[in-house]
């Protein structure tokens, strides 16, 4: 697999959301002075969507880092042969058991791959809990056209970093 060298590392992922925020707010009360009660209240819900929107599209940026981390390490330990550890040693046989030398893995099976490792130093319920948020990514990306359930509590942009830091941390392990 060749790389593209275009990947964002987490920290300019969020270095970019919060410019963006900063810039939005700056953009925004600009417009303010001078302006009716009513011209400064749509200003607002002008800026509140767009800041929702600047969350959104930094989550899915941030989703993308994630998968890609995960992906990358799947087909690291698929190649090095020399590597012993358990996840190196269940990754070559999920691919060489299910489809040949390069079998693509769905996303959920890699998170399970490293739930049930032993060596890792992620706990399952992390694991659970990033499952969770790439259904809510599924939402994000596919256009948010459908209805979350109720119970369903949007991760912020900050939990998805925290969790994304804590998961890939604990990959390198």
């Amino acid at each position: 697999m060749r790389r593209s060298d275009e990947h964002q590392s987490f920290a300019e992922i969020a270095r970019l959301f919060d410019e963006r925020k900063t810039a939005l707010e700056s953009f925004f009360k600009g417009q303010l002075p001078g302006r009716s009660k009513k011209e400064v209240e749509e200003i607002k819900k002008r800026l509140v969507y767009h800041m929702r929107e600047a969350e959104y599209d930094a989550s899915l940026a941030l989703f993308g880092a994630v998968e890609a981390a995960f992906r990358l390490d799947f087909v690291r330990r698929q190649r090095m042969r020399k590597w012993k550890d358990s996840r190196s040693l269940k990754a070559r046989l999920v691919a060489k058991s299910a489809r040949g030398e390069h079998y693509k893995i769905s996303l959920f099976e890699l998170f399970d791959l490293i739930a049930f490792d032993n060596d890792i130093s992620v706990p399952k319920l992390t694991i659970d809990r990033l499952k969770f948020y790439f259904r809510y990514r599924n939402w994000l990306a596919h256009g948010r056209y459908w209805k979350l359930p109720h119970k369903f509590n949007k991760p912020t942009f900050a939990d998805i970093y925290q969790i994304a830091l804590t998961i890939t941390n604990g990959l390198r392990s």
